[in-house]
């Protein structure tokens, strides 16, 4: 297991954390880091291990990081540049906030709350350890899903949906649907799960779609096209 500190500062108000794996590509994902408009120190370490889940990889990413405000995203993401900014902004104007998530736009596309997708997530480090960090054996489905609502449980402080915290996410995601491990989701959080993933026609039909393998193929055909959905400003 390697983590490498792929821009390194000395007492960083901000870590990044990106999961990766030797045969994948970050060097863009990076680059659009080193390229943000935050004014203050910041840290971006990748870890890259093929033998370790995506949890795994988070949870020693969050040991490893030297700031308070932890901020993660995956190896094949475009952060704008005011991302960082975002995020340092949001936790200094709410001294009780633990965990920070926004929409995320793309081969992936998420635009509504309490989803939680882990390319688009800051937390307090203290904190997200404090609850157990990332579940590996919800990897590597709905492992970011179970964490939020585990903060939303169990963190002291509070969880929130910022709109202006925008994530780009090129390519279609990699993750497959694994029925079992939303079936468990379901069990372990009821209400949540009733509240949230049931919470209208259109979540359950694009559930149903993600499941029989539909949603993927036409991401990929959509991107082939040249076809790009833009985020609300």
């Amino acid at each position: 297991m390697t983590v490498r500190y792929e821009v390194a500062v000395g007492n960083p108000e901000l870590s990044v954390v990106i999961p990766s794996v030797p045969a994948s590509d970050h060097s863009q994902t990076v680059a659009h880091l080193r390229d943000q408009t935050l004014s203050v120190p910041y840290e971006v370490l990748v870890v890259d291990d093929a033998t370790i889940d995506r949890s795994e990889a988070r949870n020693i990413g969050l040991q490893a990081a030297n700031a308070a405000i932890v901020a993660l995203t995956d190896d094949d993401t475009a952060p704008p540049p005011e991302w960082l900014a975002t995020i340092q902004w949001a936790f200094s104007d709410d001294p009780d906030l633990v965990c920070l998530e926004g929409p995320v736009y793309g081969g992936c596309r998420s635009t509504d709350p309490r989803h939680y997708v882990g390319c688009n997530l800051a937390v307090q480090r203290d904190d997200a350890l404090a609850v157990g960090g990332f579940r590996s054996d919800f990897s590597e489905w709905r492992e970011d899903v179970e964490f939020g609502w585990r903060m939303e449980r169990d963190a002291d402080g509070s969880c929130r949906f910022e709109e202006a915290l925008k994530m780009r996410h090129p390519s279609v995601p990699r993750t497959a649907f694994d029925p079992n491990l939303e079936r468990r989701l379901k069990l372990e959080y009821p209400e949540r799960y009733a509240t949230i993933m049931d919470a209208s026609i259109r979540r359950r039909v694009y559930r149903w779609a993600r499941s029989v393998g539909l949603t993927q193929p036409v991401h990929r055909m959509l991107n082939a096209a040249g076809y790009r959905r833009k985020p609300r400003v």
